[in-house]
């Protein structure tokens, strides 16, 4: 069995139930889809575990900004911006592809994997340590 192109490590949870299964989804799917590449399987293939990445992104991506509504979460804007730049260059990286780019697909999966990596670290650690703060409060208020 070859090695996982991301392997799942302590470091990446937030610390939320939730987000981190979804996120270890996340990095399952960036894996079956290396793997497609990797292997060179039928273009359908990977199609199929292109589209499951897409369509898992963007379900994450809407998940958190719920929370983020119902928290408040004082950078919503700046945070929301991330998810669309993401968008944005998976679409035209999938464009590039779809328009006979084989480096596209790549340059593809290397960026979601730096990229999701790093957002996991930084970006939604502060996050979750604002969700975490809310719900301390409103614990706190129920107790009162």
């Amino acid at each position: 069995m070859s090695e996982k192109y991301i392997v799942w490590e302590d470091k990446y949870k937030v610390g939320y139930k939730r987000i981190d299964d979804q996120h270890l989804e996340l990095i399952e799917i960036i894996n079956d889809l290396h793997d497609c590449m990797d292997n060179r399987n039928s273009k359908d293939e990977f199609k199929k575990a292109l589209r499951k990445t897409v369509e898992y992104v963007a379900y994450h991506f809407s998940y958190e900004e719920k929370i983020m509504h119902v928290i408040k979460y004082n950078k919503i804007l700046e945070h929301s911006s991330y998810h669309r730049e993401f968008t944005q260059t998976i679409y035209n990286y999938v464009k590039s592809y779809e328009n006979g780019s084989l480096d596209a697909i790549n340059n593809l999966v290397q960026y979601l994997k730096d990229w999701f990596l790093n957002h996991i670290l930084v970006t939604d650690k502060k996050f979750i340590r604002e969700v975490k703060e809310a719900l301390k409060k409103l614990s706190e208020q129920e107790e009162s």
